[in-house]
């Protein structure tokens, strides 16, 4: 099926806006993956036997789901779906947070770091967990088991020089992990991303200035008395990250305190690495026992701090990413915790 045709067969489905009294469900799709479609297909008879009123809006390469968000806003939905994953999340969730509108998640991405963090372990798991909240809704008024996510902002300088502003969820980083998103293109899926990662083990340390704006260090250290470092520091290193989820590339904990509605970050600095290529092999072994253990802070090279606000300046271009997506070669990066929540449908615990 051609992108063309399958904007045809949504488009066969979207109906005008709600009448009064009906709850009008708008439904962003990114057909990138072909989970997408089964998923589509799966959801829309689930929808109309709850009785709900819906309107289906694909994104595109130069769409990637603001404007659709708009959109369906103004088109009056009460409830928005989105199926795919965390990059068309991240383009969406600043307008619905701003709109106050519940959001419901179909994972039919790669990775579907935030699916996974609120407790939705397939797209089944949510087209079911969708058919019976939505219904509860139109019969008795109230959205149970919501989960606030914080919108937080990204402020990066590339290599040109030119200054940008963006949201994210998730996860924001720059140096060897963004490296490892750079390279995943070589196969589909978390393969990809696993070869790019394997490729990135090597890769040279980079200079890095990182600094914690002081009143937002204190006010996470008083948040967590656990917190460790001065929240300052330059010198080598591998990569530096900031995340609000424990497990942003598989099952293995990189991150074991963050939290998805945290009001802090978990920042993460890792290096610098010996120059050697066998002592580099043996650090990386015992970062990888160290993870597996539960315990990846126990690790000398592995940094760990909690902060609200950081800037990392770097001496050359460097690889950044936010929520998994490469954002080009980056001289500066500032990633500021948020306070604009997207109000999520998470499944009972």
């Amino acid at each position: 099926m051609t992108r063309t045709q399958w904007a045809s067969r949504v488009g066969e489905g979207d109906r005008p806006a709600s009448p009064a009294g009906r709850t009008a469900v708008g439904i962003i799709l990114n057909p990138k993956h072909p989970a997408t479609l089964r998923a589509y297909a799966e959801l829309v008879p689930e929808l109309r036997n709850t009785g709900a009123h819906y309107r289906s809006m694909t994104t595109s390469v130069d769409r990637s789901g603001r404007w659709q968000a708009e959109q369906l806003v103004k088109w009056g939905a009460d409830i928005v779906i989105i199926l795919g994953g965390d990059g068309t999340i991240r383009a969406t969730a600043p307008v619905l947070a701003e709109a106050d509108i519940l959001t419901f998640l179909v994972p039919t991405g790669t990775a579907n770091v935030l699916s996974r963090h609120i407790g939705l372990r397939s797209s089944r798991h949510a087209i079911d967990h969708c058919k019976r909240t939505i219904a509860s809704i139109i019969r008795d008024g109230y959205p149970p088991n919501l989960r606030n996510v914080p919108i937080n902002t990204a402020e990066y300088q590339t290599a040109d020089g030119a200054r940008h502003r963006t949201e994210f969820i998730s996860l924001a980083g720059i140096g060897g992990d963004a490296r490892a998103v750079a390279h995943h293109h070589v196969s589909l899926g978390l393969l990809g991303y696993a070869w790019g990662a394997a490729q990135t083990l090597v890769a040279a340390d980079f200079t890095a200035s990182t600094g914690d704006t002081a009143s937002m260090r204190d006010a996470a250290r008083a948040e967590d008395t656990a917190s460790t470092g001065e929240g300052t520091d330059s010198g080598l290193v591998w990569s530096v990250m900031a995340s609000k989820v424990a497990r942003p590339a598989g099952p293995i904990a990189v991150f074991p305190e963050a939290r998805i509605d945290a009001p802090t970050f978990s920042m993460l600095t890792v290096g610098p690495f010996p120059h050697s290529p066998m002592a580099r092999c043996r650090a990386w072994a015992g970062i990888a026992a160290a993870c597996l253990q539960g315990r990846p802070e126990a690790h000398p090279l592995m940094n760990y701090r909690r902060t609200t606000e950081t800037t990392v300046t770097v001496e050359y271009p460097v690889p950044a990413q936010l929520d998994g997506d490469l954002i080009g070669d980056c001289l500066e990066l500032r990633v500021s915790a948020g306070e604009k929540t997207l109000r999520v449908s998470a499944p009972a615990s």
